[in-house]
């Protein structure tokens, strides 16, 4: 079998606040029906935050899908904050937080959790166990390179950095991503699929998440130069027990990547060529393993950089290391910090900051 996720966050980097009722529009509304009209099983992960914008129109299909158990709730932080970045006690009430926001709205106890960014420590599946997660989501290629614990000593290089320079419009891009796609099927090659158990501070289990096979899925059902439903269905046609899509709602029916924009019809037609039995990403089965996951994200080179090294980003961190309340919930915010955050984004968690400050030195 096989499973669908759709991570929605509607603090995201690059959308700009005046769009949000048009991301709902263009993608959350058509592709949450397209699926539960087609029955179609998936995981849905929308930040806590974001669900107060939500019409309740949404709010009642969703909960339909819930009803017809054709939707799995998954949990996540609250405001979309990189857990390792955060104190204990502040990874602890992000997840409270989202947990208590679905459990009113929704009426059920998410038992997966979906890690913002995929960012992960050791520590992180004890709080989540702590709190009734039974497994969360993690990175399919740290998996992989977690043989190795020190990156300072041996640093983790991107499995398909041609696509990536392609991505990114540099050099010759046709060439690079035309080597892109050959480095990608090759990292299509070495996922594996079903659940795995993370040895972490409380053990936990874990499904992987392939951003090859995101990659894949999403320029085949783009219909990206060289690419097609039936190409990509070729590709990982031998792949069970894994997740087709997961990531951001997003791209289905909002986003553009590299001037294509991805229909939810798209992605129907991948499945459609594809064929064989979806189900809620619950119902993974475990594979046997047993490993350690090393500290990680699902940036390329699986560090947490992108989220640490810009001084914008340094600064937020440390001015944030020490805060609690609600003003701490939006100035931890990921999408403050990248992947290329609009300038409001990033204001927005330094107002939090600097409301916190004068509130706690009463000048407010």
């Amino acid at each position: 079998m096989r499973a669908l996720i759709f991570h929605g966050n509607l603090q995201y980097a690059e959308i700009p606040k005046h769009e949000i009722s048009k991301v709902i529009e263009k993608s959350y509304f058509p592709t949450i029906s397209e699926l539960i009209k087609r029955e179609i099983p998936f995981g849905l992960n929308i930040t806590g935050y974001s669900l107060q914008f939500l019409p309740q129109e949404l709010i009642h299909l969703i909960k339909e899908g819930i009803e017809s158990e054709l939707i799995e709730i998954l949990g996540t932080s609250y405001t979309h904050a990189i857990l390792p970045l955060l104190t204990l006690s502040r990874i602890e009430a992000q997840i409270k937080r989202d947990r208590e926001i679905k459990e009113e709205i929704f009426e059920v106890s998410p038992g997966g959790f979906w890690l913002p960014e995929l960012a992960y420590d050791p520590i992180i599946p004890a709080i989540l166990r702590d709190n009734e997660y039974e497994y969360l989501f993690a990175d399919g290629e740290a998996m992989l390179f977690s043989n190795h614990l020190n990156s300072a000593i041996k640093s983790i290089k991107p499995l398909y950095p041609y696509l990536i320079k392609a991505q990114r419009g540099e050099g010759f891009v046709y060439l690079n991503y035309l080597l892109g796609l050959r480095e990608l099927k090759k990292a299509i090659n070495l996922t594996f699929g079903g659940k795995v158990t993370l040895e972490a501070v409380k053990d936990i289990e874990a499904i992987p998440v392939w951003v090859s096979i995101n990659i894949a899925i999403m320029l085949g059902a783009g219909r990206f130069p060289l690419m097609s439903p039936k190409r990509v269905a070729n590709w990982i046609k031998g792949k069970d027990e894994i997740l087709l899509y997961g990531t951001d709602i997003e791209f289905l029916g909002y986003r553009s990547i590299a001037g294509h924009k991805i229909a939810i019809s798209g992605l129907m037609e991948v499945l459609n060529e594809l064929g064989g039995e979806l189900c809620l990403p619950r119902d993974i089965r475990h594979n046997g393993r047993r490993l350690y996951l090393r500290t990680s994200s699902w940036a390329p080179d699986k560090s947490l950089r992108i989220w640490k090294e810009d001084e914008g980003n340094a600064r937020l961190n440390m001015l944030t290391y020490c805060m609690d309340g609600e003003f701490a919930f939006l100035a931890e915010n990921s999408d403050a910090r990248g992947w290329e955050p609009l300038p409001e984004r990033r204001l927005d968690a330094f107002k939090a900051i600097y409301k916190y400050w004068r509130n706690e030195n009463g000048k407010f």
